[in-house]
């Protein structure tokens, strides 16, 4: 029962800390603008990149990338701190990364407008499979920056990560996590169309 209310409560903190958007702060801070009516009123990365700062872009996507990187190692630590076997925790962290990925994409805060969540993913991968992930984020920035088509590179970024986990052993990532990373590339779906559907896209 204590370990169901532990979850529980990382559940609801890691939701309530994706609900902080790095791109609606930094816009209000430095350009005092409110994100939702600019552009195309998405509270992400690419959105801010485009239509108030490329700096500012770029920044927002470190610090998405970088609240999950540092947070999913902070809750490793702490798990482990309150005597947590490492090799258990890893597929309860994934779920927790997910719940801030739900934040970040429909924050209860802000009326669920949110962004697509795809930094707080890169985040997540780079601490599942750092290699592979840096490899294919490599790659979808060379997509995005030369061929302008940044749609397709956040494509490449939420399917390849599965794919490539299939073709690696169970010594760098176990079966059990290779099925996540299959179910988590399926929220990502479901994640971007809610916020497609908002914006008027289908």
């Amino acid at each position: 029962m204590t370990n169901i209310l532990i979850g529980i409560g990382i559940c609801v903190v890691s939701y309530f800390l994706g609900c902080f958007s790095s791109a609606r702060v930094l816009a209000k801070s430095f350009r005092n603008l409110n994100i939702y009516k600019v552009g195309t009123g998405l509270a992400d990365t690419h959105n801010i990149y485009t239509n108030v700062s490329k700096p500012l872009g770029i920044l927002a996507t470190v610090l998405d990338m970088a609240k999950m990187y540092v947070y999913v190692i902070l809750t490793e630590y702490l798990l482990g701190k309150m005597g947590y076997d490492n090799d258990i925790v890893h597929t309860p962290i994934f779920i927790f990364g997910f719940f801030l990925i739900a934040g970040h994409c429909l924050p209860v805060t802000h009326k669920f407008k949110g962004g697509r969540g795809i930094n707080p993913y890169i985040g997540l991968m780079l601490f599942y499979i750092p290699i592979p992930m840096g490899i294919i984020f490599g790659l979808a920035l060379l997509v995005g920056f030369f061929f302008k088509q940044v749609r397709f590179a956040q494509y490449l970024v939420v399917l390849l990560p599965p794919i490539v986990c299939m073709f690696l052993s169970e010594n760098v990532i176990s079966r059990e996590l290779n099925t996540l990373m299959v179910v988590g590339a399926l929220l990502m779906g479901v994640f971007n169309f809610i916020v497609s559907k908002r914006l008027g896209e289908f």
